[in-house]
């Protein structure tokens, strides 16, 4: 009896240890991780809207009554600003939670006159060689002009929608919610355009 009480006692204080060691290292690492993914998200707003110089936050409010509004899931936005100081046009981060793997989180960049500057996918867990392709630059180059809403064609179909982009091979799911959240972000563009294109 007693071994069978030492031996929980130790299983107990192994378990308890191990989650504390687990709460530091998420302490310690939860800021660091934070920073990166926002880094990363910055950067890929320079990418989405290339001639951007600075880039102005959209107030979190205009963002949360679009995203209950229009059963939305826009992260956050902002406005941005050519070198010469004349806005240029609005990116957005937004999320999809239909991803084949989960979550797909991506940026979206929409100039003055509504088009689609650029698509960045920031974050997923698609499948490797199928939906995952999702991040390369031979796909996502083919947003770059098209307008909202857009729609998709398997590669072997001829469409006139000048705004349809081809689906990824044997990836359907990812396709659709990759199209979602680009549909997403730039009807939230194109809500802030429509009401004067700057928030500040």
């Amino acid at each position: 009896m007693k071994s069978v009480i030492k031996n929980t006692l130790i299983l107990v204080a192994i378990t308890l240890t191990a989650a504390l060691c687990l709460a530091v290292v998420y302490a310690v690492t939860k800021n660091r991780i934070a920073e990166a993914e926002a880094k990363e998200r910055m950067d890929s707003f320079y990418t989405v809207m290339a001639d951007t110089d600075v880039f102005d936050k959209i107030d979190e409010s205009e963002v949360k009554t679009y995203n209950e509004d229009h059963k939305s899931s826009v992260v956050e936005a902002y406005n941005a600003y050519g070198k010469d100081g004349g806005f240029i046009g609005i990116v957005v981060s937004v999320v999809s939670h239909n991803g084949y793997g989960g979550d797909i989180v991506l940026s979206v960049g929409v100039d003055t006159d509504g088009l689609i500057t650029g698509m960045k996918v920031t974050s997923m867990s698609e499948t490797s060689g199928l939906g995952a392709n999702c991040q390369n630059e031979e796909w996502t180059s083919q947003f770059a002009g098209k307008a909202s809403p857009l729609t998709y064609k398997n590669s072997n179909q001829q469409s006139e929608d000048n705004n349809a982009v081809d689906a990824l091979t044997s990836a359907t799911i990812t396709t659709k919610a990759v199209l979602e959240a680009v549909n997403s972000g730039t009807g939230f563009a194109l809500y802030e355009l429509g009401k004067g294109g700057e928030s500040r």
